[in-house]
Parts: structure tokens; C-alpha cells; sequence
């Protein structure tokens, strides 16, 4: 009776002993796992503001301008940031661009564009149509400041034309147009690693859940066997 109490007992202290270190492994993933992610959404927290110029200019001299970029007190809808374009030049030729939103008239038609401090996927689209005087075609090329496409801090920066142009290594896109031909673009930009970071964390999770049901199991059977 005394050597059956005894083996028990000595089960027992084992026992407690591999449930502490299972605890402290999973407790140790788990704060791991944590801190990797908050370190790194604060990361994406510290934004700052940022603005991009795109220059519009034709061969004939014709040129227009749109503004975009995040500021700290914008919405992702209509703000105090937002500019609606300007009517038509009086005389021609000349460049019209503008942003097209969602937005109630006149901020449906936008000069300057600008959504909420986040690093969140975002989207603009916008036309650019040229109206001539006696020319029926021309080259205009869109240019922009990469240092201005860097200082967003986002991953990726494309313009789709529909070709695709990486803003970060280009500083401009050209391309033929008619007289009174619009023609559309986007600029998307996003961020690859915060999926990235939400996918680690899960899987740091699921690797420490996975060690303690193996731990479990090789407990059940060492007691199984004691017995």
C-alpha cells in the first residue's frame, strides 16, 4: 500500500512538474507571439502625413495638377481637405484631371484628394482628358516625385494605366492621347507585411497549442504506464 502511495506520489510530482514547463512553454510562445505583434502594428501606428503631386503635361504646353495623400484629420469620405475641381478653362487646348469619388456634387469631381492616417488599403481613381485646338493627338506624360511616394511609408505603390507602374522606382508614365478622349487610372496602395504579421501571430499560436496537446498526450501516457 505504502510503495502504490509512494509510486503515486511520485506520479503526481511529475506530473505537476511537466505541467509546470508546459505552462511555462506556451506562456513563453504566447508572449512572444504578442509582443512580435504589437511591436509591429505600432510600427504601422507612427504614421505621418504625406502628400503626392502628379504633374500633367502635354507637348503642346498644356498641363493640369492633382493632390492626394493622408493627413491626420481626414476621413476616407468628405473632409475639410478635400478640394473640388475647378470649372473648365475658358480657352483651349488645355489638360483637365480630376478624382472621381462617390461623393455628393461638387466633391464627387476632386482637384486634391485626401483620405485617413492609416495603413489601410486604399484606392484613387482619376481621369485625365485633353482638349486641343488644332492638333488631333499628343503625348502627355504624368510625372511624380518619388521621394514624395516614399515618405508614405507603404509597400506597395502602383499606378494602373492599365499597365502596372511601380511609383516607387518610376517618377512618371507617358501615353498617346486624342482630342476629348478620357482616359482612367488608379493608384493602389497597400501594405504586404501587416497580413503578414496577423498570419505569424496565428501561426506562432497554433505551433504553441500544438506543443502543449502533444505534451498533454505524452503525460497521459507516462501516467498510463506508471499505473
Amino acid at each position: 500500500m505504502k510503495s502504490k502511495y509512494r509510486v503515486h506520489k511520485k506520479s503526481v510530482n511529475k506530473l505537476l512538474k511537466l505541467t509546470v514547463i508546459t505552462l511555462f512553454v506556451t506562456s513563453s510562445i504566447f508572449t512572444l507571439s504578442n509582443l512580435f505583434f504589437l511591436n509591429n502594428i505600432k510600427a504601422y501606428e507612427n504614421n505621418t502625413e504625406w502628400q503626392v503631386t502628379l504633374n500633367i503635361n502635354g507637348l503642346d504646353g498644356t498641363k493640369d495638377s492633382l493632390f492626394f495623400g493622408e493627413k491626420n484629420n481626414a476621413s476616407n469620405g468628405k473632409d475639410q481637405y478635400d478640394m473640388p475641381k475647378p470649372p473648365d478653362p475658358p480657352q483651349i487646348p488645355y489638360i483637365r484631371a480630376w478624382f472621381k469619388t462617390d461623393l455628393e456634387e461638387p466633391y464627387n469631381i476632386l482637384w486634391a484628394d485626401y483620405r485617413s492616417l492609416s495603413k489601410e488599403y486604399k484606392i484613387w481613381n482619376f481621369t485625365i482628358i485633353w482638349i486641343p485646338e488644332n492638333i488631333s493627338q499628343t503625348e502627355i506624360t504624368i510625372s511624380w516625385e518619388i521621394s514624395e511616394v516614399l515618405a508614405s511609408g507603404y509597400d506597395l505603390f502602383y499606378l494602373y494605366t492599365p499597365d502596372i507602374v511601380d511609383m516607387k522606382t518610376n517618377n512618371n508614365y507617358q501615353f498617346s492621347s486624342t482630342g476629348s478622349e478620357p482616359h482612367n487610372f488608379q493608384i493602389i496602395i497597400q501594405n504586404k507585411d501587416v497580413n503578414q504579421i496577423e498570419t505569424n501571430n496565428i501561426s506562432y499560436i497554433l505551433v504553441g497549442l500544438v506543443i502543449v496537446i502533444i505534451i498533454i498526450i505524452i503525460i497521459a501516457v507516462y501516467i498510463k504506464k506508471k499505473r
